[in-house]
């Protein structure tokens, strides 16, 4: 009787610790689609939230995420930020907040470069991606009003 219950305890033992080891590896495997890369959603807010492209001050315009600033500092490849499916804005420089998130700056000189693509007085669809070095792109989107009016 004694040597049931030995096997029935191994058995068990056995069975948990492959179910544990399991349980281990199971974090550590990459859940892309079919083992390429995997894009991610990540919030952004365009500030400021209107523009005035004809402006005679040339500020610049900040992309606020909620993506960590450290995971792009350590693991960051390229960003891009489109403004209704246009080619990407260049000199875009990456900080970080107060609050340690990923922080996107570029001038409203640099905006001007893709002025065709923009629909002036209008709201218009800003797309924000960040590649990283493992192929995995996190993504954004948001809205920001683009006015034309000269000061008088």
């Amino acid at each position: 009787m004694k040597h049931v219950e030995l096997k029935k305890i191994l058995v068990i033992s056995l069975f948990l610790t492959g179910l544990s080891a399991f349980a281990f590896v199971l974090p550590l495997t990459s859940y892309g689609a079919g083992g390429q890369e995997a894009q991610y959603f990540i919030g952004i807010d365009v500030s400021p939230n209107i523009i005035n492209i004809d402006s005679e001050r040339l500020g610049e315009i900040r992309i606020l995420t909620n993506m960590r600033y450290s995971l792009f500092a350590t693991n960051g490849h390229s960003l891009f930020i489109y403004f209704n499916e246009s080619d990407s804005v260049e000199n875009i420089r990456a900080t970080r907040d107060s609050l340690g998130n990923l922080v996107l700056k570029f001038s409203l000189e640099d905006l001007m470069v893709i002025e065709s693509w923009l629909k002036p007085n209008d709201v218009n669809d800003v797309k924000v991606v960040v590649s990283m070095d493992n192929g995995d792109e996190y993504a954004g989107q948001g809205e920001v009003n683009i006015a034309k009016k000269r000061n008088q």
